[in-house]
């Protein structure tokens, strides 16, 4: 036997356990999510929104007068029965208490009087506009201390640890009447280091207290994502983290939170010391010490553990044993903010036969042939090896052209092992919410849009719309939300630029901060039409608007709240101020 033919068996050889092997990889690799979108899917259940507000009525001058001071911002759960972490000046109105409260409320009015009647008022002396100023009469005051769950529950809280705001150590802690609740694991902010990745997680947006929470939109959180770009110290000699994350007012005492899932500190505004502006950590570290202050020991929660579950099975297809998972999530955590979306996209995947059905591994069996056929091999080699030196036969130079010449007197030469599956340079990452390789999603699910082998515009994150060079995010919509649909702007300044639906839906408007689609138009009024998931159908709502929202042709009359079907177009006042296509199928 020549040295040719036993390079062949060798190569040969090597050829089938690739093969082998290859195929006891792919068998056993499981679909992994996107790592950012699981980190945010596993977190967002256990964020919450804040509120700490006084509204007043006063009345002079024969009129009543309505004020308000304190504002909103985020929170999440630090303990399974109701323990929240937020920041200080969140809270600092009702920390103060009613007596400060009032006096600030009539602060606020005398400024207004003045803007209305200053030119009378600087008339009178002294003694006349004290006179005045003391027929103001406090009708009612209205205290809103609660937090508002993603489900749109309120929940009334006590503070239980309270800082300095604006400083340092601008963390509080408060509590709710709650059991079973998703937390977020508390990290050590001393081991974080610059360009770390992070995402920030809250409710940005300017608070209205009026009808705020009706807008279904307000209740999911959004998220933003960034790294650390600078470890700092407060005056006060607290640590304090800079950040890149893009993060504004109503995101205070959100949890920023790094790669392995740990709370690293509260996204926080203050004005004092070096807490200033935007993008600052309060560090975890410096919330740990109110942890400690009131002797709270943070446990793992069981609806965490039930989540994390099921969302492993969902990724995996294994639909049936998921809902059972998110089935019993809901009876612990009624007010779980996702289960039941994932509920019924599991099971419209069913409907659809893309459950994945799990039978007993054959691994084992694959490796005993990869063993055997390496045994049998190896015998086989050695046979010819023997035979060959019996022949005693000189051995045959190497053709010329290096070692593998001889592969090319009509052998094929050995190909390299093949990629195994989902595995292939280039492909870009699969949402965590498709189903897994094998099988392709719902019709309502796949990507729209131009012709194959035509340029595509990529889905955009919410988009603040200002003007033609005006097209950065802000306020980008959580990572891995549950897409329904897409809208597409087919006229206005956004033209050709795509928009992601979730079920919670999508407010557009012109006031920044509460809608997610801002048109920076006076004809849009401030809230103007909410698209969005409801009863099983996509629908837009008219959110009371002056100028009106109509679908496909203005000629058609304004809308009060119609149900969409595929390729509808919503006209946001007038054509040219914005319209857009919905897509779902």
């Amino acid at each position: 036997m020549s040295h040719r033919v036993e390079q062949r068996s060798w190569y040969a050889l090597l050829l089938l356990c690739a093969v082998l092997l290859i195929h006891v990889r792919a068998a056993a690799a499981q679909p992994t999510p996107n790592a950012e979108q699981k980190l945010v899917m596993v977190a967002k259940p256990s964020v919450v929104r804040v509120f700490g507000v006084y509204l007043a009525t006063f009345r002079f001058n024969d009129e009543d007068w309505e004020e308000a001071i304190g504002g909103t911002g985020s929170g999440f759960f630090i303990t399974a029965d109701g323990y929240i972490a937020t920041n200080a000046h969140v809270v600092q109105n009702i920390s103060e208490g009613e007596e400060k409260a009032k006096a600030a409320l009539i602060r606020e009015l005398s400024k207004e009087i003045y803007a209305k009647f200053g030119d009378e008022l600087d008339r009178m002396t002294a003694t006349q506009r004290a006179d005045i100023l003391d027929t103001i009469k406090l009708t009612s005051i209205k205290k809103l201390s609660y937090v508002v769950l993603p489900n749109g529950d309120k929940l009334d809280y006590e503070i239980k640890a309270y800082g300095e705001p604006g400083k340092g150590r601008d963390a509080a802690i408060i509590k709710v009447n709650t059991a079973n609740a998703p937390i977020l694991p508390v990290g050590d902010s001393n081991k974080s280091q610059v360009a770390d990745r992070i995402v920030v997680l809250g409710y940005p947006g300017v608070a209205d207290f009026r009808g705020l929470l009706d807008e279904k939109s307000q209740l999911e959180a959004s998220v933003t994502e960034g790294s650390i770009a600078a470890l700092k110290r407060a005056a006060s000699g607290e640590p304090i983290l800079q950040i890149s994350a893009p993060i504004t007012h109503g995101n205070s005492g959100g949890p920023a939170i790094n790669e392995q899932g740990e709370v690293i500190g509260l996204a926080t505004f203050g004005n004092e010391g070096e807490v200033q502006g935007f993008n600052f950590l309060v560090a975890s570290a410096t919330l740990l010490d109110y942890v400690k202050q009131i002797k709270l020991d943070p446990k793992p929660s069981a609806t965490n553990t039930l989540w994390k579950a099921g969302l492993d099975l969902y990724w995996d297809r294994q639909y049936s044993l998921a809902i059972a998972k998110f089935e019993q999530v809901s009876k612990q955590f009624p007010a779980h903010s996702e289960a039941a979306n994932v509920i019924a996209m599991a099971r419209g995947f069913q409907k659809d036969g893309k459950e994945r059905k799990v039978e007993k591994s054959n691994n084992g069996a694959i490796v005993g042939g990869v063993l055997g056929g390496l045994a049998f091999f190896a015998v086989l080699v050695w046979l010819m090896r023997r035979k060959s030196h019996a022949g005693a036969k000189p051995a045959v130079a190497a053709a010329p052209g290096g070692p593998n010449a001889g592969w090319q007197a009509g052998v094929p030469a050995p190909m390299p092992p093949a990629m195994p599956p989902g595995f292939a340079p280039g492909t870009p990452p699969r949402s965590p919410y498709a189903p897994p390789p094998g099988g392709a999603p719902p019709a309502w699910q796949q990507p729209s849009g131009p012709t194959p082998g035509a340029p595509q515009v990529p889905i955009a994150k919410t988009v603040a719309i200002n003007g033609p060079m005006q097209h950065a995010p802000v306020a980008a919509t959580a990572f891995g939300a549950m897409a329904i649909g897409n809208i597409t702007c087919v006229r206005g300044l956004l033209q050709g630029q795509r928009f992601a639906l979730t079920p919670q839906g999508l407010l557009i408007g012109r006031q920044p901060g509460v809608a997610q689609i801002v048109v920076n138009d006076g004809r849009a009024s401030g809230k103007h039409v909410w698209i969005g998931l409801e009863n099983g159908k996509i629908v837009c709502v008219d959110q009371g608007t002056t100028n009106g929202t109509f679908v496909n042709d203005i000629n058609h009359g304004r809308i009060s709240k119609v149900e969409l079907r595929d390729g509808d177009v919503v006209i946001v006042a007038e054509p040219d101020v914005l319209s857009l296509q919905l897509k779902f199928s």
